[in-house]
């Protein structure tokens, strides 16, 4: 299973398309956020996670997160109707499965819903990843994020 991905170049692009459209944020890393997120999440699609209840997709996206933040940014539908393709409200959260960019985009959205600004390097990223996307709860940790970038990143 590898959740729709393809390929890294493909991944990048597919990236730079959303963030093009949402938002690059104020230090210019949405690209790298998104992209590390999936690496620390599944490998980049390399690693099945086989948590019962674990997210759905290429960036592990959990079904009660999907509704709030499809809710919370549908003032962007027009927008990334035009410019992606994409109607927000006909999204499902089982079609983040196998749709690597679907993954990618609502993993965007939810980071653009977080009060801090998406940090500068990845060792930053990885502490922001802990708390807002992976949380206290999750057991993902800061090294993990770190070490699975280091064998599986594209950036």
């Amino acid at each position: 299973m590898n959740y729709g991905y393809i390929d890294k170049n493909h991944i990048l692009e597919k990236a730079e398309k959303i963030c093009d459209c949402i938002g690059h944020g104020l230090y210019g890393t949405a690209v790298e956020m998104i992209v590390e997120t999936a690496v620390a999440e599944t490998g980049l699609g390399q690693i099945t996670d086989r948590t019962v209840g674990a997210g759905m997709g290429l960036t592990q996206f959990d079904e009660l997160s999907f509704k709030d933040i499809k809710n919370r940014n549908m003032k962007l539908r027009p927008k990334i109707l035009k410019e992606l393709g994409v109607d927000l409200q006909l999204i499902e959260w089982d079609d983040l499965r196998y749709n690597d960019f679907l993954s990618l985009l609502f993993t965007r959205l939810f980071y653009r819903l977080k009060g801090d600004p998406i940090p500068k390097t990845i060792e930053e990223r990885a502490k922001y990843w802990k708390l807002h996307y992976n949380t206290e709860d999750g057991k993902g940790t800061v090294e993990h994020y770190l070490e699975m970038n280091r064998k599986f990143g594209v950036i």
